[in-house]
């Protein structure tokens, strides 16, 4: 016996009325860029990058009254009115999810027992989202530990109480690979507190949005096994989702 798929969207169960069927979405969609060449045949490849994603299903609800169906339409149409996007989750991608935005409801047909629809969402990142990982980097310490996924995850970092270090100049936050993180905390004031979210691009230090330094960057997660190494002071706190293709 075939188990049944639940999609949620937004934290709604959308099969709570209806039945899955036709789910279509690219394996992995790609922009190809080409450039046509005087005097070339064919075109020059310059490079290729991943796009944004549609998946289509089809919900069907079976049974019940046409005005019953008809009113587990208005459901749907309610759940589906948010112009932000929003979780939407298979039962089918074992606990992962994407970030999608309804594009369109399409048209009821109806039958004499049964209407359908076919929804689109419309994904902007590439990647879905699956575990929400954390791990502690000591204070003047290091810490190893394994991203999980097939695409980068891009961290949140949190120290309650950071301070500088004499040699740098400043609190730094290093990845295996050589890029890192860098805050100043202010001269006179022993340690602060900085947030920083790779993901919106946001360095805070004291709750005061600041720049990074020229030299420093954003970190990227890379899945596999790394390591981060703090130079100043003060335990932070890096928290990521994993993401996969």
């Amino acid at each position: 016996m075939s188990t049944r798929t639940v999609v949620t969207f937004d934290g709604h169960d959308l099969t709570a009325d209806y039945v899955v069927s036709d789910l279509r979405t690219a394996l992995l969609p790609r922009r190809i860029r080409m450039q046509e060449v005087a005097g070339r045949d064919g075109a020059l490849y310059t490079g290729s990058a991943l796009s944004d994603r549609t998946i289509t299903l089809t919900l069907t609800a079976r049974g019940g009254t046409p005005a019953e169906r008809q009113a587990a339409g208005r459901r749907l149409a309610e759940i589906l009115a948010t112009d932000a996007p929003a979780p939407l989750a298979m039962s089918i991608d074992g606990g992962l999810y994407w970030m999608a935005v309804p594009e369109s409801g399409g048209n009821a047909r109806r039958y004499v027992t049964a209407t359908s629809f076919d929804v689109s969402f419309r994904i902007s990142d590439p990647a879905a989202y699956g575990p929400l990982r954390t791990v502690t980097v000591p204070s003047g310490g290091s810490v190893t530990f394994e991203v999980g996924g097939t695409y980068p995850a891009l961290p949140t970092v949190s120290a309650s109480a950071a301070g500088n270090s004499s040699s740098v100049g400043g609190w730094r936050l290093a990845l295996d690979d050589g890029s890192y993180l860098m805050a100043t905390i202010p001269s006179g004031v022993s340690s602060a507190p900085v947030v920083a979210d790779c993901a919106a691009r946001t360095l805070t230090v004291q709750g005061n949005a600041t720049l990074l330094r020229p030299a420093a960057d954003w970190l990227v997660l890379q899945p596999g096994t790394r390591t981060l190494t703090m130079t100043g002071t003060g335990a932070a706190t890096v928290t990521f989702r994993e993401r996969w293709l």
